[in-house]
């Protein structure tokens, strides 16, 4: 009986580490706050950037900055040179409205502000120099 006991106790320790475990990987992380942008019909938005084909980084009026996250992947948004913008009946733009790219409807599951991307540098034309530093002059003494 002892020995039996011994193992009923180790598979109660071994089940009980194993579902806390489980337990602590699948604990859900907090809902991020939903935002929205106002009069989206009436220039409310103001630029926009492609991250990939399901989000896009839109700048309101204010020049806030949301991460729009759609339901499904946009085929033709990474190569989109313009976007519409369908925004709600009541002119806002939030995580009920949708982006039409050449015809195509990419309904949003998140808007949330988000920090500005990181500014684009001037691309380095080929051929030209660096710019120099310039040198003090050198005095001769004679």
């Amino acid at each position: 009986m002892k020995a039996t006991a011994g193992w009923s106790a180790l598979l109660a320790v071994l089940i009980g580490s194993t579902v806390a475990a489980f337990a602590d990987t699948t604990a859900p992380s907090p809902p991020e706050t939903q935002a929205q942008i106002p009069f989206a019909n009436h220039g409310g938005i103001y630029n926009w950037q492609v991250v990939n084909d399901r989000t896009v980084l839109i700048q309101s009026q204010n020049r806030r900055w949301y991460k729009a996250t759609l339901l499904s992947s946009c085929v033709e948004l990474p190569f989109a040179e313009t976007l519409g913008f369908e925004s709600n009946a009541d002119g806002s733009f939030d995580k009920f409205s949708s982006i039409k790219v050449h015809g195509q409807h990419c309904p949003l599951v998140s808007l949330v502000e988000t920090t500005a991307p990181p500014k684009k540098s001037a691309p380095h034309k080929p051929g030209s120099a660096a710019p120099s530093t310039p040198q003090p002059p050198v005095e001769k003494s004679g």
